[in-house]
């Protein structure tokens, strides 16, 4: 029991707020609202990424395509990772030439590069292309590897996820190569 007793009275002041609208996302975990005071984004979720202050109205997935068209994949890849869409940032990824991956990894702005990280290790975990996306993973750690090492704490999910999708590809290829190696040495006898 308690030993001192609360009548659970509390002197807390609610804030009342006048909105325009309020929408739900589909999946139920998000919602937004509009107020004088601009629009507000909740979610259940900690990882949400909303980044309106860098949004430019030239920030388009039209503009993401004819950049790729242009072959400016570096523009074309920051642009969709403002856009936060998976598909998007996958189509720049894996249009991006393998001799310009070094290239392009060097114009990802700091703040983005845990979430780059982030779209690489989905995009690796269900692609069959394992030495573009491996690639992708090693010239992120050699051109920005002193940042990640001395902001390691900002970006610990990113190279947990690379780490993680990377080991399970090499786990699975192992697997495959053990197969085949025992089956050539069956087919020897």
């Amino acid at each position: 029991g308690a030993k001192r007793s609360d009548d659970g009275s509390r002197n807390t002041s609610r804030v009342e707020v006048l909105t325009t609208s309020v929408s739900f996302s589909p999946t139920g975990r998000e919602w937004a609202c509009v107020s004088p005071e601009g629009l507000h984004i909740y979610s259940l979720d900690d990882d949400m990424i909303f980044d309106p202050i860098h949004i430019t109205e030239e920030m388009t997935p039209s503009n993401v395509q004819r950049a790729l068209q242009r072959k400016h994949y570096g523009k074309a890849l920051v642009m969709a990772l403002h856009l936060n869409e998976l598909e998007l940032v996958r189509e720049v990824l894996e249009q991006t030439p393998f001799k310009s991956i070094q290239h392009v990894v060097k114009i990802v702005p700091k703040q983005f590069l845990e979430r780059c990280m982030q779209f690489i290790v989905v995009c690796m975990e269900h692609s069959p292309h394992v030495e573009f996306y491996v690639h992708w993973c090693l010239e992120f750690l050699t051109v920005h590897g002193r940042y990640l090492q001395k902001f390691r704490n900002r970006c610990m999910r990113g190279m947990r996820g690379m780490y993680g999708v990377v080991q399970r590809k090499h786990d699975d290829l192992k697997r495959i190569c053990d197969e085949n190696r025992y089956t050539l040495d069956f087919m020897e006898e």
